[in-house]
């Protein structure tokens, strides 16, 4: 056979076939590697969204299951008010006798500067100061805090009495509303 046709025939038959076919792997390669990495960040999103929506399923069965407590805390933060604050306040004073514990002065401020500064929630401050035995605070600042969930002491400073019979009590309270 002629030389020269054996040259065409190598190029044209095989090495640009092979040429092609190499172009062709490289291209569906590419293309399904593509498409591989495209499919798992899908499914991470995919994943991500399902986990979500059985923690989102949980939280409603949680919140479900306490509803009458919550209930119960909605309709205190509805109800309660500076004055009913200091009913409370007034109660606990009966609870003791004598001079065990008696409410001095209260001073009321429309915002807070202690935790309620950094929170949304709307509260109110109040510095209320106390003449009392350390016992009857005790028992009188538990009560509260059990009543008024929505209380919080923010500051409390004790100094002794003249008489030494009693504690003066300089305390700041953030109560929280409703919106």
């Amino acid at each position: 056979m002629n030389e020269y046709y054996k040259q065409s025939v190598a190029v044209f038959g095989i090495v640009i076939p092979f040429l092609l076919m190499a172009i062709i792997a490289g291209v569906c390669y590419s293309m399904t590697s593509s498409v591989g990495l495209k499919y798992k960040k899908k499914q991470k999103v995919y994943d991500l969204g399902h986990r979500e929506i059985r923690q989102t399923m949980d939280l409603q069965l949680k919140v479900a299951q306490n509803a009458e407590k919550l209930k119960e805390w909605d309709t205190m933060m509805r109800t309660e008010t500076r004055g009913t604050f200091l009913e409370h306040w007034k109660t606990a004073e009966k609870n003791f006798k004598g001079k065990e514990l008696t409410k001095s002065s209260h001073n009321w401020t429309n915002y807070s500067q202690g935790l309620g500064l950094g929170v949304q929630q709307p509260a109110s401050q109040v510095n209320m100061k106390f003449t009392a035995t350390f016992r009857a605070m005790q028992l009188a600042l538990m009560e509260m805090e059990t009543i008024l969930p929505n209380m919080q002491l923010d500051f409390i400073k004790m100094t002794p009495d003249d008489s030494g019979n009693a504690i003066h009590f300089d305390t700041t309270f953030t109560v929280w509303t409703l919106k």
